[in-house]
Formats: structure tokens, C-alpha cells, sequence
């Protein structure tokens, strides 16, 4: 499962299971405890500040704020308690302030959602997401560059900076979706977006939904035509897969529609929940990403 996926998942019964089987810490997780919801602790926003920059300048994490980690036997830090936050929704509101101002440069796709325990009480996630405009130093009194190794944050040495400043830049392809139509009519749109800070080529782009909407036999725009050459063999073990070659260019910020999915003539029943629509993609440059957009029912009906 993706660090995004997990964050968008992760329940009140998950953070009790990571407690109850001791669950490590480990490269993408990390469990924090804070003083005081208002984060007035120079501690607790020294813990955001290189967290923020050693997920950023490493392959991104999640943070659960209200677990208590110790070292077990092993010399691992593990989770060993749940201490809900009074005031979560106050500690919320200062982790989105302090997002802006934990780093230099500012991270993109800083996240924080709270699961509530009852009270007012409760625990928030953090999600920071691997960065292609780094390296970010921690601020908030730090000033200090860092990178997450195992199961802790460490602080770069300067061939470590200078490696990540003389990095070559790299695309990023995500997926995006338009409703153009509702009801019996709906059609969903996919794409693909180039959030990275090079060119994208040779994109690949796979999908399945398991519900009625199918793909369209009459393309984009109705004349069969779609955005990528439609690849009828593909080893993504998704049903329908797309690709482009080395002379298909997706610049920086640019978004590309792909396919569209419908519900057929005649048309097939609506959907009644939400639509699931699992994905990879990849690029040049760009590993092989799985991923599953969701899009809310009240969008098709």
C-alpha cells in the first residue's frame, strides 16, 4: 500500500493494532507524542520541522501524532501506547500552520486529518510527500538539512546537499478525472498530469474499474479517437492499458486526457457508490506507480 493510500485509510482499530503487535517503526512511519495540542513546545515543533524535511528529502512517510514508541530488544523503536491528544482539532489547526514555515523551500502536498477518540480527544496523521524540489531545510529553529534512514531522522552531510541540489530533475505523472455527464448519461474522463519538474515521455498509463462504467468505444470524442495509442496486451494486470512513445512530450504542469469511461447503449445501471478506479502509471524516468482514484458518487448521480 502506498504512504497516501495509508494515509487515507488508517483507523483508530489500525493504530491499536500497531500497539498491540509492537509494530517498528520504519522508513516511511513514524510515531511522535506532542506536549501540548497548541505545539508551543520548541520539542515538539523541532519533531515537525525534521520530520517534515527528512521525509521530503527522502522517500516521504507518514507521521502519527498521540503514539508512544520505546525501543524493544532489538534496539527498535516500536509502538507501545496510544496517548490521545486533548484538543485535537487545535493541534490540527497549528500542524496546517506550521506546515508553511517548518521548511525552506516550502514542501508541496503537506497533508494532516485527525482520527477522533472521544472528548475532543484524538490523534492526527501527517502525510509528506517525497519532494522534486528539494532539499528543504528544517526550520523552526533548526536550520538544518535532513534525511530519514531506517527508523529515525538524520542530519545531511554536505555531499549529501550538494548531491541534492545538483540532482537532475525528474517528471512526476499523476492521474486526474472530469464527470461530464450524471445518471445514465455519465461519463468520467481520465488523464494524466505532469507534476514533476522535467518533461515527461513514453508515458504508461493502466486502469480498471470494477463497477458498470466501462471504456468507451467511441473514445474522447465520440469518433473513437483518445489521447494514448490503446495497448490491447499489457503486463500491468489491469484491463485496459495505454502508452506513448518517445516522441509523446508532457511538459511541466501540462495535463493530458487520456480515455473515457461510460455506461454503454444501452446503457448499463449507474453506480450506486462510489467509483474505484485502479492504476498504474509510469514514464521515463518514472517507476512503475500503483494507486486507486476514488471518485464520490455524488459526482455521477
Amino acid at each position: 500500500m502506498s504512504v497516501t493510500a495509508l494515509f487515507n485509510s488508517l483507523s483508530l482499530a489500525d493504530v491499536y493494532d500497531f500497539v498491540s503487535r509492537g509494530h517498528e517503526e520504519n522508513i516511511h512511519l513514524d510515531f511522535k507524542t506532542v506536549r501540548d495540542a497548541g505545539m508551543s513546545s520548541s520539542d515538539d515543533r523541532k519533531n515537525l520541522a525534521c520530520a517534515m524535511s527528512g521525509y521530503a528529502n527522502s522517500a516521504g512517510g507518514l507521521i502519527i501524532w498521540g503514539v508512544v514508541a520505546r525501543k524493544n530488544t532489538e534496539g527498535v523503536d516500536c509502538a507501545t501506547a496510544v496517548q490521545p491528544i486533548s484538543q485535537v482539532a487545535l493541534l490540527l489547526s497549528r500542524l496546517n500552520t506550521l506546515s508553511g514555515e517548518a521548511t525552506d523551500p516550502s514542501i508541496a502536498g503537506i497533508q494532516h486529518r485527525t482520527i477522533e477518540t472521544g472528548g475532543g480527544a484524538g490523534l492526527a496523521i501527517t502525510l509528506v510527500p517525497e519532494s522534486e524540489t528539494g532539499p528543504h531545510m528544517a526550520k523552526l529553529g533548526e536550520n538544518r538539512y535532513y534525511k530519514r534512514i531506517g527508523d529515525g531522522f538524520y542530519k545531511m552531510e554536505h555531499y549529501d546537499i550538494a548531491d541534492m541540489f545538483g540532482r537532475r530533475r525528474k517528471p512526476k505523472l499523476t492521474v486526474f478525472y472530469r464527470v461530464t455527464a450524471t445518471h445514465s448519461t455519465a461519463e468520467v474522463h481520465l488523464g494524466i498530469r505532469n507534476e514533476g519538474r522535467a518533461t515527461a515521455r513514453a508515458p504508461f498509463f493502466a486502469f480498471q474499474n470494477d463497477g458498470p462504467m466501462q471504456r468507451s468505444r467511441y473514445g474522447l470524442d465520440g469518433n473513437g479517437n483518445e489521447g494514448l495509442v490503446w495497448l490491447r496486451a499489457a503486463n500491468s494486470g489491469l484491463q485496459w492499458a495505454y502508452g506513448g512513445g518517445m516522441d509523446f512530450a508532457l511538459h511541466p504542469a501540462m495535463a493530458h486526457e487520456v480515455a473515457c469511461l461510460n455506461l454503454g447503449i444501452p446503457a448499463r445501471n449507474p453506480p450506486t457508490e462510489d467509483l474505484l478506479i485502479h492504476y498504474a502509471i509510469a514514464c521515463e524516468d518514472q517507476s512503475l506507480e500503483r494507486d486507486t482514484l476514488i471518485i464520490p458518487i455524488d459526482q455521477l448521480a
